[in-house]
């Protein structure tokens, strides 16, 4: 037997890696090539030359080696408060059961990234375990849900669709919008009486295929879209067909929302690791979830 060998991914192991995880247990197995092969493409100014980290085993004499695991890295650069900030999304982690001891190996590189912010979206509670052993913290720990029941008189218009959007955003806004314009969401723009335009970003995912919700990824302003959710959640809801809109509850804690809300705890939460941003600091603008298709938690 050829011993089992740790390197990154590059472009041309992307059917292999496809094969895996179409074999594994993540939710996200049944992704198509196509939204696979998005994740070994250079985006949103991440532009490393490889994708992650591959396990291989090279089996009997003669045989050509075989992809057993695979941990997938999404590098990503954003601007967040002023100051740039480099970024890796730890997403797909899978290794075959024959081999599941030497996981950890596939992880150990992306430990070793400390100038980088490390962050992970959907992580399994295995996962979870591990990664705060590692220094992990908790990102999301719960979502706030906004129910279409109207609180207010008042409808403030909102705005979708390309040829409505753009002209109204200002440029930290526009540059969100530009990022995401080819991947599969809502952009939303709110009249705000009060204040400029609320720019939002929204994802539809569905607990099971019959209960769909929108999930707010980003909002330019969180003040603004709270006092206005009661006018506004229920029209978009409506349009949409979702039972609720759901948020990042640590986005709007402390702030007293219109309507009917509640609060419900992640099974598991996200997490990260950075020296130089905090939780509220984050969202899910420039997500694998986001690129790929699949259900954020």
């Amino acid at each position: 037997m050829m011993a089992v060998q740790i390197r990154r991914a590059v472009e041309s192991d992307m059917f292999g890696v496809y094969k895996l995880l179409r074999g594994s247990t993540l939710n996200a197995r049944g992704l198509p090539l196509d939204a696979r092969r998005r994740m070994f493409q250079p985006l949103w100014g991440g532009d490393e030359g490889y994708y992650g980290y591959l396990m291989e085993d090279g089996g009997a004499a003669g045989q050509g080696r075989e992809v057993i695991g695979f941990l997938g890295t999404l590098f990503t650069t954003r601007e967040i408060g002023g100051r740039r900030d480099d970024f890796c999304e730890i997403h797909s982690w899978y290794v075959r059961d024959s081999h599941r001891d030497e996981s950890l190996n596939l992880l150990l590189p992306v430990i070793g990234m400390r100038k980088r912010t490390v962050v992970n979206h959907t992580p399994t509670q295995t996962v979870y375990d591990i990664s705060a052993r590692f220094g992990f913290k908790d990102l999301e720990t719960g979502v706030v849900a906004f129910y279409p029941i109207p609180a207010t008189l008042r409808r403030p218009d909102i705005a979708t669709g390309d040829w409505r959007v753009p002209d109204r955003l200002d440029a930290a806004s526009l540059k969100a919008y530009a990022d995401h314009r080819d991947v599969r969401c809502l952009h939303v723009v709110i009249d705000d009486p009060m204040g400029p335009p609320v720019y939002a970003l929204f994802k539809t995912v569905r607990r099971r295929w019959f209960e769909p919700f929108g999930r707010l990824i980003h909002t330019s302003d969180p003040v603004a879209f709270a006092r206005l959710a009661g006018g506004v959640v229920w029209r978009l809801c409506l349009k949409n067909r979702w039972q609720a809109v759901i948020a990042n509850q640590l986005v709007f804690e402390g702030m007293e929302i219109p309507g009917v809300v509640r609060r419900v705890p992640r099974e598991v939460p996200s997490q990260f690791r950075s020296k130089t941003l905090e939780a509220k600091d984050l969202d899910q603008l420039c997500s694998q979830p986001l690129l790929q298709g699949y259900r954020l938690h």
